[in-house]
């Protein structure tokens, strides 16, 4: 309870922080409207393999690369033990959290 009390407080400063900021930069300077250029891409994305155009390309880039290095076995024991891990350490802290409030 007392985490949020204090949080309302920051939260209410840095409120009335940003009024005032933005009062005094109106106050300086005009308000002025220009146009953004919009970027056009070099390369059409269409030309990329299918995976990278996935929104998990990163994820998928990293699997290719642990299987290279570390091999299949390796890769898919090291992910699913993290997974395991993140997965428990999540469930016990919200536990944790519940029984603490």
């Amino acid at each position: 309870m007392k985490h949020a009390i204090k949080q309302d407080i920051v939260l209410a400063r840095m409120a009335e922080s940003r009024a005032e900021l933005v009062a005094a930069h109106a106050l300086d300077e005009p308000v002025r409207v220009t146009r953004a250029r919009i970027a056009r891409p070099s390369t059409p994305a269409g030309n990329a393999p299918w995976f990278l155009r996935t929104p998990n390309a990163e994820l998928i880039a990293l699997a290719l690369v642990g299987v290279a290095i570390l091999g299949l076995r390796r890769t898919v024991q090291t992910a699913v033990g993290a997974g395991l891990s993140a997965s428990t350490h999540r469930v016990f802290g919200d536990l944790l959290n519940a029984l603490r409030e």
